[in-house]
């Protein structure tokens, strides 16, 4: 615990001091007397004055908040001595930020008195954060000496992205054996009505379609396409990232692969995560509310770790590129490794869609001439990787943040059904 001398102790001394000397050096006694009282309410507190104890804690309700969202914390007090004077101070951890004033009590607290604050904190960007720090200062009776208590660390919260909720979605050029909502081209037991084809040896007497048997005079079963899954694979480069004060590709990045995953999860496919960068992370593909919170769990760890170090997609464990997987690429396409690990996968023959989160709205030319021409450049070059992706069958799309996510799926959409399948390489 700090002591320190409060304005009022530090005005009281001052008042004696100068009633004092200038009474003493002009021999008028009463501006001594007039000195007096704030000198013995200075004694008086110094000798009465008792340490004020409190017990100040704070709680949050959850763990989990989505980004924009607020974060009310209860701030519960409770008083054991008498109290004049009470000043807390809550001060938001990075990524949050505080919706009002600090919380404040100034009146006087009585002995086993309590009371309760409900400040309330905003998330601004997605990430595990730390909730705040929670200062406390009191003044006892006298209100001579302030008391400040050490701080209490509030606890921490995982704020995950915002997530978009996207309607049509790119649709996998294969789809897996296990049962799910999506038609399959094959043959078999399903829903959806195929043809009717002449009966053969082995044909389950259930699936004759008996109007087209009694009007041909043969017997004929119906055909059905299975219901069957997909694997999607969402690939986030973190290799390197573009930012400004207003935000940066990877925030962007970031949302886009959590409403890419929720999107898929809730067709009931099976969606795993590969973060691609300096590290390499990823989460094997599964379904389910379950692995949802678990791949959000993954995103709002991603971070760009530098490194000179030559990365392909040979480091990525097998289970977490399965075949026949729909591979969603999340890049800025500015790492020259990440863009060879996206040409190594299509060679490799994985289906491949690129949403690129375009760094230009986080890059302005220099002032001079040279600088523009530099960054006219440096956007044709971009314009020519694209341009090569999708001379290999493989749509790439710009996502800037400020129009919806599904301008850019549904772009991905429409390229892929111009073309029956990928070009091979």
């Amino acid at each position: 615990m700090k002591r320190t001398p409060s304005t009022k102790l530090q005005t009281y001394l001052a008042l004696t001091a100068a009633g004092t000397l200038v009474g003493l050096a002009t021999g008028r006694p009463e501006l001594v007397a007039l000195a007096a009282p704030f000198a013995a309410y200075v004694a008086l507190g110094i000798a009465r004055g008792q340490v004020p104890e409190v017990t100040v804690s704070a709680t949050i309700p959850g763990e989990r908040v989505l980004e924009g969202d607020d974060v009310p914390v209860t701030v519960e007090i409770e008083a054991r001595s008498a109290i004049e004077r009470l000043d807390l101070a809550l001060e938001p951890g990075y990524g949050l930020t505080s919706t009002g004033s600090r919380p404040r009590i100034a009146a006087r607290l009585e002995p086993g008195e309590r009371r309760q604050l409900r400040p309330t904190l905003r998330t601004q960007r997605w990430g595990p954060h730390r909730v705040g720090v929670l200062s406390c200062r009191a003044a006892d009776r006298f209100a001579l000496v302030d008391y400040e208590f050490p701080p209490a660390r509030l606890g921490a919260v995982r704020v995950f992205p915002r997530m978009e909720t996207l309607g049509a979605m790119i649709e996998p050029l294969e789809l897996q054996a296990t049962t799910g909502n999506r038609v399959s081209r094959e043959r078999g037991d399903g829903i959806e009505f195929a043809e009717v084809r002449p009966f053969t040896p082995g044909d389950r007497v259930r699936r004759v379609n008996w109007r087209v048997t009694a009007r041909r005079g043969a017997p004929y079963v119906s055909e059905r396409h299975p219901e069957r899954n997909a694997d999607v694979i969402v690939f986030l480069d973190t290799f390197a990232e573009v930012s400004d004060p207003t935000g940066s590709t990877l925030e962007l990045a970031v949302r886009a692969a959590s409403s890419v995953a929720a999107g898929y999860l809730a067709r009931r496919d099976r969606v795993g995560v590969v973060g691609f960068g300096g590290a390499v992370t990823g989460l094997r593909p599964s379904f389910g509310s379950a692995q949802l919170y678990q791949i959000l769990d993954a995103l709002i760890g991603s971070e760009v770790t530098f490194t000179y170090t030559h990365k392909d997609v040979s480091l990525v464990p097998r289970q977490m590129l399965p075949p026949k997987a729909l591979v969603i690429a999340i890049t800025p396409l500015i790492d020259d490794r990440s863009i060879g690990a996206l040409f190594d996968l299509r060679a490799r023959g994985f289906d491949l869609a690129v949403i690129e989160i375009s760094p230009v709205p986080f890059t302005k030319p220099g002032p001079i001439r040279a600088d523009a021409l530099a960054h006219r450049l440096w956007q044709l070059r971009r314009a020519a990787v694209r341009t090569q992706f999708e001379e290999f069958g493989v749509p790439v799309t710009e996502w800037h943040g400020e129009q919806p996510l599904q301008v850019p799926v549904a772009s991905a959409s429409a390229f892929r059904r111009r073309i029956r399948r990928p070009v091979a390489m």
